[in-house]
């Protein structure tokens, strides 16, 4: 079967850079532009993630090649590999259009030759289940037609930097059909998933190789009223799941493109579709539900933070950062190892290396959460001591492993925060987000009963400056990485976060000429990360093209220096790339702003959303754009 549901072939319509995405923290999903299924996916306590799609499987043999890894990725966005579709007549098609509502659902709107056709889709708390409601205004005649034809399969993990690719797995998948209902099984991985319509007439047929359809004919009646309802049943989780809380709305105040609407969609999505359950009182937090449905304590970070910036006293969306952090420190982590370059949602490690920086990141929502909380999370696992201690022991024995090296006591790695090898062991941004992480631990030194964080808050930054200090373009500036023995390398990483955020947080002043100097050769032609154009920014060595992290850093840069202008012409710019559910690609390109890579991408609209909710880590910095 190929699941072609559609004749034409290309990405996506109704002028989306994207589809449109929908979840409750149980399973996540994905729509086009025209309202036709593209998946629908959850964890797998096995297998990482399954999902039900039609889209072609990623080949095998070309695992660690980046033109098939996007080629693959690109057909995921697809219309025409949609696994389900609302066939209708002689559609207007350049007349379609698609967005979320005032509650954040996907919604869409079509027309054709006697017929208009409205449809929404929301999630079933609770329940691993999407519903989609179409009404269809039309003339006597006119025919419906839904048409099915997709299949379960094991989320491929396709990498661009690949490093332990997952074995290869052939999974069979089997649909049956009945009148009301379709059912697809596979019991490689002991999953399934039902198919059921309401309609006003009409029953599933059968045709070749799985595929089915389902005839409606409008008469001189009622509009015509089809519910689709499709769910998905993965092998059971330990404990109970529970479906996240209820987003913040999107409103008419909130249009399209602003930075309020990117928080919300960040939140939105974090909720729905990243922060998924995975049993026993905990949430793995995804980098996205599709493409890499993976966690890296980097990516997961900022995805809690923006729930914490965005309802800190909310305990419903705190209890989700609480959940995350019982997986972190619990499936997610092996004792006395470290945290690897990313998890599989049942916390095994995927890919088997090991970034400084992803070290620390544990700790710093550990401490963000006590901060805004004023509470310890319950800790993993069955225990009625103290949670402070038994966080304090948690803590010290990950303090006590960092990969320190005898060089100012700096943090050493192989690889960068782009997920890149290191040309020389010490990175700049790692230094500085291993201060910030002390200083937040710090003030809870006496609840865990460390007290090694506080050295470092106080002896940390004198030692940086010293090591990075070197000459640049534009006068004195920081190092992006160095060896400790008098070599350094100049550049900067759209994923080195850390140093633009360095006033902010409170490792240097908001005039600091080191950090200005650094910061300006960041996004100058100097800079071999600087991307030039009508929409340049700052990229990354990683993936072509201007990055939205880029984009977020240049925001906290403008902001830092009350820099208005600046800051302006970063939100406009962004705010053409914005897809109309708020989310940004990983890159985009630098003279169209067309979407370049990582069609799902939660972490630079998490980013966003921090700046827009004036949190960055230390307290309330006061940034309302």
């Amino acid at each position: 079967m190929n699941g072609q549901t559609q004749a034409a072939a290309g990405a996506l319509s109704a002028g989306l850079p994207k589809p449109l995405d929908l979840g409750n923290g149980l399973v996540a999903g994905s729509f086009g532009g025209d309202g036709s299924w593209l998946s629908l996916g959850a964890p797998h306590p096995v297998h990482g993630c399954v999902e039900l799609l039609a889209a072609p499987p990623f080949d095998e043999e070309r695992r660690g090649d980046p033109a098939a890894v996007r080629h693959y990725r690109e057909q995921l966005t697809q219309e025409r590999f949609a696994f389900l579709h609302l066939d209708l007549p002689d559609e207007q098609v350049p007349e379609r259009r698609a967005g979320v509502d005032n509650e954040g659902r996907p919604v869409w709107r079509r027309t054709g030759s006697g017929w208009t056709c409205s449809a929404t889709a929301w999630a079933l708390p609770e329940h691993r289940t999407l519903v989609q409601r179409y009404v269809i205004e039309a003339t006597p005649g006119v025919r419906a037609v839904l048409r099915f034809g997709g299949r379960l399969d094991r989320s491929a993990l396709a990498e661009i930097t690949e490093v332990n690719p997952p074995a290869p797995l052939t999974v069979d998948s089997d649909t049956e059909v009945s009148p009301s209902e379709l059912t697809v099984s596979a019991p490689d991985l002991a999953t399934s998933a039902r198919v059921t319509v309401d309609a006003t007439a009409g029953h599933w047929t059968p045709d070749a190789d799985g595929v089915a359809q389902w005839t409606i004919i409008a008469d001189d009646r009622q509009p015509l009223e089809i519910t689709v309802t499709v769910s998905l049943t993965p092998p059971p989780w330990p404990g109970d799941g529970r479906a996240a809380p209820t987003a913040p709305r999107i409103t008419q105040a909130d249009p399209p493109g602003t930075l309020e609407h990117i928080a919300a969609g960040a939140v939105r999505y974090v909720l729905g579709c990243t922060a998924l359950d995975v049993g026993e009182g905990q949430r793995t937090i995804l980098t996205d539900h599709r493409l890499l449905p993976l966690s890296w304590t980097r990516d997961a970070y900022y995805q809690a933070l923006v729930l914490l910036c965005a309802a800190p006293d909310d305990t419903g969306v705190t209890d989700v950062v609480a959940a995350h952090l019982r997986w972190l420190w619990g499936r997610g982590r092996t004792p006395g190892a470290p945290w690897m370059r990313s998890h599989l949602p049942d916390g095994r490690p995927k890919d088997l290396a090991v970034q400084a920086d992803q070290q620390l990141y544990p700790l710093l929502e550990l401490a963000d959460y006590r901060r805004v909380t004023g509470r310890w999370p319950a800790p993993p696992g069955d225990s009625d001591t103290d949670p402070a201690k038994e966080w304090g022991a948690l803590i010290a024995e990950v303090w006590q492993g960092l990969p320190r090296d005898g060089h100012y006591g700096l943090l050493a790695g192989a690889e960068n925060p782009a997920d890149d090898p290191s040309e020389l062991p010490f990175t700049l941004s790692t230094q500085i987000l291993y201060w910030h992480t002390a200083s937040q631990l710090a003030p809870f030194s006496a609840e865990l009963g460390l007290h090694a964080p506080a050295r470092i808050a106080q002896d940390l930054p004198g030692a940086i400056t010293r090591a990075f200090t070197c000459e640049g373009p534009f006068g004195p500036q920081w190092a992006y990485e160095i060896d400790g023995k008098g070599h350094h390398r100049l550049y900067h990483d759209a994923n080195d976060l850390p140093t633009a955020l360095a006033p902010a947080w409170g490792f240097c002043s908001s005039d600091d000429k080191q950090w200005a100097a650094t910061m300006r050769f960041a996004f100058s032609p100097h800079n071999a990360g600087h991307v030039a154009g009508r929409y340049g920014g700052l990229g990354s060595a990683h993936t072509p093209g201007t990055w939205t992290l880029g984009d977020a850093q240049e925001l906290a840069v403008a902001l830092t220096m009350s820099d208005t202008t600046r800051a302006r012409a970063v939100l406009e710019r962004i705010g053409r790339v914005a897809g109309a559910d708020g989310l940004l690609p990983e890159t985009y390109h630098a003279d169209s702003g067309q979407w370049l890579a990582r069609h799902w991408f939660a972490w630079p609209a998490a980013v966003f959303g921090i700046l827009h909710f004036g949190i960055t880590g230390g307290g309330r910095n006061g940034w309302r754009v």
